[in-house]
């Protein structure tokens, strides 16, 4: 018997505790992907390939990287709804991403010149969204309306996790590139395994649809709102995320308090404490977000919170100002995350076309890729390099804003 998009997701039948697992940890193996590596493995990489101009040379890769992020995604999202395989049509492409994001491991690991480097991470960027576009999709392909606040608070901990595995894991358990980059590939693939060896995807019509690209979704004025509410967003999550490392090096007051020979430790424990409070109020909002049948409010909340904790980093640089403020900005970012799953989940179009719609809506979460080292490069260069305090101001402005916008959005309370 062959399912429509609709009956699919219609709430008759509740997903089952062993999907919910798998999709959970299928999401957080793609967090593990590429947190460790974007947060700390590449701006160390950078360092050891061009000591001198790192912070330019990290964000010249994260750029192209993002550009090719941004097509990968809508390619294979669209690749995924028309796919049909006695496999499923999301789980093939996520394995050919899995592969494909090991063989990027050991390019970056390699890389010996800038351009080599650039190369690694676009082929990793490549592989990722292979892997995450169709996985994103999962979630209205599988789980119906009653469940997706459910679904978003459990798939809303991948990233935490992923943070808390790069700080206590990557950042201080090992030392080594080799012992960094092996630890995480493998880590990766045992997380993924459940999803591509267990879930069965929903059984459909043998003849595809056409496969082609199409912006069709964003005539849609709810799709417009969540699209630049993620976008704004995630611009003020990307340069966080992308200069916190150089953030702490670079900091005078650390240093004096800690020695340069523990930066390595103080990145770990601010890390630490954007996901402990990321995953509270990730599984809070979700939740809560279900039980009274509300959205935005739980968005407009993230964006304060995510803000309050850039303007920390930005006027309390000396310790525990960073602490306090990245707490806080795990928080919104938690808040955020879970609850824009799931508000997203419920405004797309046309569920036939979710992979594709998804792509294009990760597009917000991709150019900030290009957008935020754009930005980092002419702040930095414009403050002479001395701190970074200008860009986490920037950030918090975006935050607020990204927070602010969704109030616009109306098919969803």
């Amino acid at each position: 018997m062959f399912l429509s998009p609709d009956e699919r997701t219609d709430g008759a039948r509740p997903v089952s505790r062993a999907t919910l697992a798998s999709l959970t940890l299928a999401q957080t193996a793609a967090f593990v992907a590429f947190v460790p590596l974007l947060n700390f493995l590449l701006p160390l990489k950078a360092g050891e390939v061009d000591p001198v101009g790192k912070v330019v040379l990290l964000s010249q890769a994260a750029l192209w990287g993002g550009l090719a992020c941004g097509i990968a995604n809508i390619v294979f999202g669209s690749l995924s709804d028309a796919t049909r395989s006695r496999f499923g049509r999301r789980r093939p492409w996520i394995a050919i991403g899995l592969v494909l994001t090991l063989l990027a491991y050991g390019v970056i690991y390699g890389a010996g010149t800038r351009l080599a480097l650039i190369l690694g991470v676009v082929l990793f960027q490549i592989g990722l969204n292979a892997m995450f576009g169709p996985l994103v999709a999962l979630l209205p392909d599988l789980v119906p309306d009653r469940q997706k606040g459910l679904a978003s608070a459990l798939i809303g901990t991948a990233q935490p996790t992923a943070t808390l595995f790069t700080s206590l894991v990557v950042a201080i358990l090992l030392s080594g590139s080799d012992w960094r980059f092996a630890v995480t590939g493998a880590t990766v693939c045992l997380l993924m395994a459940p999803l591509l060896l267990s879930v069965r995807e929903p059984v459909l019509p043998p003849a595809a649809p056409r496969t082609h690209f199409s912006l069709d979704a964003l005539r849609t004025a709810d799709f417009r709102i969540a699209f630049a509410s993620r976008l704004m967003v995630q611009i003020a999550v990307a340069m966080n995320a992308l200069y916190l490392l150089y953030y702490v090096q670079q900091s005078r007051t650390l240093a004096q308090q800690f020695g340069a020979a523990a930066v390595d430790m103080v990145f770990g424990w601010l890390l630490a404490a954007w996901t402990v409070t990321s995953m509270l109020a990730g599984i809070g909002g979700g939740i809560w977000s279900d039980r009274i049948g509300r959205r935005k409010i739980f968005v407009i909340v993230s964006g304060a919170l995510l803000a309050s904790g850039l303007l920390a980093m930005a006027a309390f640089p000396a310790w525990p100002g960073p602490l306090i403020g990245q707490a806080l900005f795990g928080a919104g970012l938690g808040l955020y995350s879970t609850v824009d799953i799931a508000l997203v989940a419920q405004i797309l179009p046309r569920p036939e076309h979710a992979g594709r719609d998804l792509g294009l809506i990760n597009i917000a979460n991709v150019l900030p890729q290009i957008i935020a080292p754009a930005l980092g490069i002419l702040l930095f260069q414009a403050n002479s390099g001395q701190n970074f305090a200008p860009t986490y101001v920037v950030a918090a402005a975006f935050a607020v804003a990204g927070g602010t916008v969704i109030t616009l959005v109306r098919g969803v309370r």
